[in-house]
């Protein structure tokens, strides 16, 4: 299976075009990790990955959701008090071919540091509900449906439900947006490095110690 998170969670270092970029884990749980993404649209944009291969959030079993539940709180903590209260989405994919936008398919949540809303923006393509937990995307994921996860500054969660295949990176493109860099929406052609590092400058220990 092709994986590049796979793949740099086994080797312990980012790997660009065969140029070794070092380790960017911050922090880890015993079944989580978190990084700076690749695509800094904004320095401190992170992601909540899981260790082994699941999909998406709703692929991953029920009895990890507390875990995760803990962590995005520290996730939230650590970026309020060195940037701003985070957003955090994902794009989940029904399977490899209905893709909901997901560039790559490894369970990720996006926690990006921003006084933004983009609940009307999503709105205005996708159908949604508030929901309170992530057993609803659980139930949601295994009826084999397309969605997409949206909290915003205030706590408040969304779920879509997706019927098409949209682009990749749909919601980096709409944050790219509202912000005034659209330029910045697309990771491969906009890495982002310099945010990347300093972003693992001013964390870098702000989570407790990486095991």
């Amino acid at each position: 299976m092709k994986c590049d998170y796979c793949k740099e969670f086994r080797r312990g270092f980012l790997e660009i075009e065969k140029e070794n970029f070092g380790n960017r884990i911050l922090f880890e749980t015993e079944n989580f990790l978190v990084f700076p993404t690749l695509g800094q649209i904004v320095e401190g944009y992170l992601l909540i990955a899981s260790k082994e291969h699941y999909l998406n959030i709703g692929e991953i079993p029920l009895e990890l959701y507390p875990e995760l539940e803990k962590l995005q709180h520290k996730v939230r903590k650590v970026l309020e008090d060195n940037y701003y209260t985070p957003l955090f989405f994902e794009h989940g994919p029904a399977s490899a071919s209905l893709r909901s936008g997901c560039c790559i398919e490894h369970a990720h949540i996006h926690a990006v540091p921003l006084q933004l809303d983009i609940l009307e923006s999503i709105s205005k393509n996708f159908k949604g509900r508030e929901i309170t937990n992530y057993t609803e995307i659980k139930r949601h994921f295994q009826r084999g449906i397309q969605y997409l996860f949206y909290e915003d500054n205030k706590c408040k969660r969304y779920l879509f439900t997706v019927h098409d295949i949209i682009p990749p990176q749909y919601l980096r493109k709409v944050i790219a947006h509202k912000i005034g860099h659209p330029e910045k929406w697309d990771w491969k052609n906009y890495l982002g490095l310099a945010e990347l590092s300093e972003t693992i400058r001013k964390l870098k220990g702000k989570f407790g110690e990486v095991k």
